[in-house]
């Protein structure tokens, strides 16, 4: 029997001379496979890409609506369920007047510091007032400025984008204040991601009691022209290109079953020398390990630098289940290889002679 230091020595010389046709095989593989998972990285960008949209357009952002009922408290502890990364209370506090515009009354509103990250404010500290960047631009005022008000002056502590793309525009034109307030508010706002309405009726309990008006309270999107019903981890599951980790497996065995397919008169001939099916076959599994850990390799260095171009930010669990890919995939094209090997007969040697072309 021959022993392993042999075999591998044997592997080495087929490779480097070309016998073994490794450098053809694993370019094969490298070209291939690496379309393969650039088309489904592309395909998860592209889900992420529409995910960062929904999130910019504040599709996340859930409203409940009770006239003077929110317990702002049992508001905030909304984020302690799952999924619900922010939540808080808005209250009302009147309008204030410009010296500079004494007859346009711009309505105050106060804020939680949850509101403040939804609002994306650059401080959920309080302290001064923020503006939104189209308020901010028509009173020529920046951070740091001072407002002159008929009840006094006021520092601007930031400004924050507040888009007209169909969400609530109260915010667009007001001045916004972060506070702790106790008293009942009208608003509780809370973001869910990923974007769904099946917390909703839990974010009824933070209704405390019946307010000054009989309508019942309900809960609504923040901005209805994004829509209420996402399905991202579906899309995810059943995205077209999910296909491609399973084929590069298959992709990698079919490769080691047809480049040791096509050796069948050098294994017959092996085979006639006195070589033994167990020794072909320890050589070709070599042989294949050798080149398509190559391929694997360069394949995942590849998709790896995809994920940094397509991927807005990281997919937990993606790069380990594509190393895992890989790995299964050398081991198919291991088992690929052997199969020849392994259905080599010397007497077909003369068959095979005449066949050669």
């Amino acid at each position: 029997m021959m022993r392993l230091a042999d075999a591998v020595g044997e592997a080495l010389r087929n490779l480097r001379t070309g016998a073994a046709g490794g450098g053809i095989l694993a370019l094969i593989l490298v070209v291939a496979s690496t379309m393969l998972l650039l088309a489904d990285i592309a395909s998860i960008g592209a889900l992420q890409e529409r995910a960062l949209s929904v999130r910019n357009h504040a599709g996340d952002v859930r409203v409940l609506i009770a006239k003077d009922a929110v317990d702002p408290r049992a508001c905030a502890a909304l984020e302690s369920l799952d999924g619900v990364t922010d939540a808080g209370a808005i209250w009302t506090l009147g309008s204030v007047q410009l010296i500079a515009l004494p007859r346009v009354n711009v309505p105050v509103f106060e804020v939680s510091s949850g509101v403040a990250r939804m609002l994306h404010l650059p401080s959920s500290r309080p302290g001064g007032v923020y503006l939104s960047d189209d308020l901010a631009a028509r009173w020529s005022a920046r951070e740091e400025s001072i407002l002159a008000t008929t009840t006094g002056p006021v520092m601007v502590r930031g400004t924050f984008r507040f888009p007209d793309d169909g969400r609530d525009p109260r915010f667009t034109n007001a001045v916004i204040v972060i506070g702790d307030n106790s008293a009942r508010s009208s608003e509780c706002w809370f973001s869910v991601w990923p974007a769904t309405s099946s917390v909703d009726p839990l974010a009824y309990g933070a209704v405390a009691a019946v307010g000054q008006t009989d309508a019942a309270p309900q809960v609504a999107p923040l901005n209805p022209t994004v829509g209420q019903l996402f399905a991202f981890a579906q899309d995810y599951r059943d995205r077209l290109t999910a296909f491609a980790a399973p084929t590069v497996i298959i992709l990698f065995a079919l490769v080691g079953f047809g480049g040791s397919y096509r050796r069948r008169l050098e294994l017959a001939s092996n085979l006639h020398a006195g070589a033994r099916h167990r020794d072909l076959v320890r050589i070709a599994a070599i042989e294949a390990f050798l080149w398509a850990s190559a391929a694997a390799a360069a394949t995942f260095v590849v998709a790896r630098l995809a994920t940094r171009v397509f991927l807005y930010e990281d997919v937990p669990g993606l790069l380990p289940s594509l190393a895992v890919t890989q790995a299964v995939a050398v081991c198919a094209a291991m088992c690929g290889a052997t199969i020849p090997a392994l259905l080599a007969r010397e007497s077909r040697l003369f068959t095979l002679f005449k066949s050669r072309t």
